[in-house]
């Protein structure tokens, strides 16, 4: 989570602090001080809060985390048309497709004539392909169109794949899966991204 910038954290300072404060709470109720023991209280609750804004804003700055894109109805509609079954996944599956494909599009770079419905089947096909397998970082995906139809990763520009004939059609999730597009993308093209 720090990537080795932990004394940016300052947790030097905030632990004590925290440790001191937590402390006097039972010292000032013994003594019968029960003001001040709700002050350290408080104090703790606030300091806490402050200390964990700071720690998320400074983690997200250090891991260049991206924030993913919202799809538009536009894209919604191109995605529709890319995947006719869109409309009978189930809500939680349509939400991680959605997901997925903004943090794809957040994450992966495009060089070259891209239509808006190829970015956006490419995508399809990444999220697809790797379905099972979770969250993985694009961050250093760079897609160069070619010739018509076709692209290449800009590691490998010798391999051109082409893309995908649309819509995809299936009947339900693990067809999308199994469908020989994202079969094809999952062991052509993932390998040497």
């Amino acid at each position: 989570m720090t990537n080795g910038l932990q004394s940016s954290y300052r947790f030097s300072f905030w632990l004590p602090l925290f440790a001191v404060l937590l402390i006097l709470i039972p010292v000032f109720i013994g003594l019968d001080l029960i003001g001040l023991a709700k002050f350290s209280g408080v104090a703790v609750l606030i300091l806490l809060l402050v200390a964990l804004r700071k720690w998320f804003a400074l983690a997200r700055t250090n891991n260049n985390r991206v924030e993913r894109i919202m799809l538009t109805t536009n894209d919604l509609f191109m995605l529709k048309q890319i995947l006719p079954v869109y409309s009978k996944l189930s809500s939680v599956d349509q939400r991680i497709l959605t997901d997925q494909l903004g943090l794809f599009l957040a994450e992966v770079q495009f060089k070259g004539e891209w239509s808006p419905k190829a970015i956006l089947s490419v995508g399809v096909l990444t999220v697809l392909a790797t379905w099972q397998e979770g969250y993985q970082n694009k961050q250093n995906w760079v897609f160069c169109a070619a010739a018509a139809a076709t692209y290449y990763h800009e590691k490998q520009p010798a391999l051109c794949f082409a893309l995908p004939s649309m819509p995809i059609e299936a009947r339900d999730l693990s067809a999308l899966v199994n469908h020989e597009a994202v079969l094809y993308f999952k062991n052509e093209v993932l390998p040497i991204v």
